[in-house]
């Protein structure tokens, strides 16, 4: 399984002919699963590189934080 993902400018047409070329139609179930597997690790990936990117920026040396004093909110309130 070769197949590659790619979004943006699709034709139609030519993304028809790749899914044909990729899975084989006369098995239904096994390009339907094949197809899964490939989406499963796709989406995987990505969130893989999510994480990590935000991890970089939450651990990065110009990260500012607030202190636990400051972060606090108004507890008090003024009542007539």
């Amino acid at each position: 399984m070769s197949a590659s993902i790619e979004y943006l400018n699709v034709d139609p047409n030519v993304a028809r002919e790749q899914f044909q070329h990729d899975f084989d139609l006369n098995s239904p179930e096994q390009a339907m699963t094949s197809y899964q597997k490939l989406m499963h690790e796709h989406t995987k990936q990505q969130f893989e590189n999510a994480t990590a990117s935000s991890r970089r920026r939450s651990s990065g040396p110009g990260v500012a934080s607030l202190s636990h004093e400051s972060s606090r909110g108004s507890t008090s309130s003024t009542s007539s």
